[in-house]
């Protein structure tokens, strides 16, 4: 039963990491389009951008962290689509 709390715990450990990477990378990101001039619907992309990050660290002060990860994607997916326009 050890055995399987480690993995358990290791796969947590991985999964928190991998979220606050996309995180900052998307705040990367987003610091790289405020340089620019964006249409509405690119701001309103943004707003969703900021959105899915505030879910995302709240989830993870939850202790959700598939859900934390899911919303980092998303905010990091839209916000890479941004920057590559």
């Amino acid at each position: 039963m050890q055995l399987s709390q480690d993995v358990n715990q290791q796969q947590a450990s991985r999964e928190q990491q991998v979220t606050d990477q996309l995180l900052a990378q998307t705040a990367s990101n987003l610091k790289t389009l405020a340089a620019r001039q964006l249409t509405s619907g690119q701001l309103d992309t943004v707003t969703q951008i900021k959105t899915y990050m505030e879910q995302s660290r709240a989830a993870e002060n939850e202790g959700d962290l598939q859900r934390a990860h899911n919303l980092a994607l998303k905010a990091n997916l839209l916000s890479a689509d941004l920057v590559g326009h």
